[in-house]
């Protein structure tokens, strides 16, 4: 009896084995099924969005079947490409879906997460990296030497990607709000200051032997070791933004200038000359050494008074400001020439290229005011010159230097 029933069982159990030997082979095969639904699409031109949608649809269930494909996420970004060009706006959207339900089911596919942070970082996405960014230093505290590496990368990765939309929304704030600027500049701080240690602790894994590293994707390698770069590519940017951090938190007189300056910015951007001249003297009342707020100044007397010449106004006013910016710009750049501006987000060289400018541009509009009653002309041509040629050395990119460049080579001063 006990052997009729072991030689009806063994039947049945050599046919479980075999189907379940099989059950990789089959989830692989209908993967790949799916992934061949949605390449035609991404392959097709002008595919419909219906279509489109059912390709994202097709690799979500291919992803279903195999979360660790790296295929089915090079698709995905090949669906987002092909769906950009016919005009259909909601491939970006689709794939970070994609990518995230990818992520759910195999948290260790490096090329989902990889490709999710560089669609964040495109996207200037901070919140998705910040999210990208602590799930990947989850996974790292709690994995072996080469899932650790993968991660950290993952997280470099995310965290550098942050650093340069940070530097921009601080930069684009220097116009805007004080608080805005005093925040983003130390959010761009605190984000600078973690990647030393994971690049140091990513050597350190690399160090302990060759296969820490064979299971990183390239693509995920490339992404953390651009991105870092990137993000450190100025020694002197991060350096100045952590002094100006600092000493806004130490010096309230500091602290109060630079928030007048950036308000006196944000009247100047809607050419309320009085009121910004208003706040820049405050910060110069509170703190007499600041070059920025010395430099706006005489933006402001600049601008107001080429307005004025350029409607017609009174010629003598016109005059008036224009020297008085003038004298500020010189005063600016010799200071600047030995101390430098202490504003962030702005290199020194740029800033001294465009107080050059500045005095180049409000030298020509004195000679269109005075014309023939100009006293000096030949003295005041010359520095006109010199001044152009500092601009443009030190700040190609500028555009006021370059239009005045291409002025004076047709008309003269």
């Amino acid at each position: 009896m006990i052997t009729l029933m072991i030689n009806i069982k063994l039947p049945a159990l050599a046919l479980a084995a075999a189907l379940l030997s099989g059950c990789g082979v089959v989830k692989q095969k209908a993967a790949e099924y799916y992934l061949d639904q949605a390449r035609k699409t991404a392959a097709a031109q002008n595919p419909a969005p219906e279509d489109i949608e059912a390709a994202f649809a097709s690799v979500d269930k291919a992803l279903g079947y195999a979360p660790g494909s790296g295929q089915a996420v090079a698709l995905l970004e090949d669906l987002a490409n092909s769906s950009a060009k016919g005009g259909f706006a909601r491939g970006q959207e689709l794939q970070a879906a994609s990518l995230k339900k990818a992520l759910e089911l195999a948290p260790l596919n490096w090329h989902a997460r990889e490709a999710l942070i560089n669609l964040y970082s495109a996207r200037g996405d901070m919140g998705g990296l910040g999210s990208m960014a602590a799930e990947a230093l989850a996974l790292a505290s709690q994995a072996g030497p080469s899932t650790r590496y993968c991660a950290l990368l993952a997280a470099l990765a995310a965290e550098a990607s942050a650093v340069p939309w940070l530097e921009s929304e601080g930069y684009l704030a220097l116009n805007k709000s004080p608080e805005v600027f005093f925040e983003k500049t130390a959010a761009y701080s605190a984000a600078v200051a973690k990647l030393p240690a994971l690049k140091a602790e990513l050597e350190k894994l690399a160090a302990a032997g060759p296969d820490v590293k064979i299971g990183a994707p390239a693509a995920l390698v490339s992404a953390a070791e651009v991105s870092a770069a990137d993000a450190l590519r100025s020694p002197d940017a991060v350096r100045r933004a952590a002094e100006f951090t600092a000493r806004i938190g130490s010096d309230p007189a500091f602290r109060k200038a630079a928030e007048m300056t950036v308000r006196g910015n944000a009247h100047l951007v809607k050419k309320e000359y009085s009121q910004a001249r208003a706040y820049y003297q405050g910060a110069l009342n509170h703190y007499p050494g600041l070059l920025d707020a010395r430099r706006q100044m005489a933006e402001a007397d600049f601008q107001e008074g080429a307005a004025l010449a350029a409607a017609g106004g009174d010629r003598k006013t016109a005059a008036q400001l224009l020297y008085k910016a003038y004298g500020g710009a010189g005063a600016v750049i010799a200071a600047a020439l030995k101390d430098g501006n202490a504003l962030p987000f702005i290199k020194q060289e740029k800033f001294l290229g465009e107080v050059y400018a500045l005095k180049a541009a409000d030298l020509a509009a004195l000679r269109a005011v005075e014309g023939a009653r100009l006293r000096h002309t030949a003295r005041l041509e010359a520095e006109f010159k010199a001044a152009l040629d500092e601009a443009v050395k030190l700040n190609p990119e500028g555009r006021l230097a370059r239009e005045l460049l291409e002025r004076y080579s047709r008309e003269g001063f």
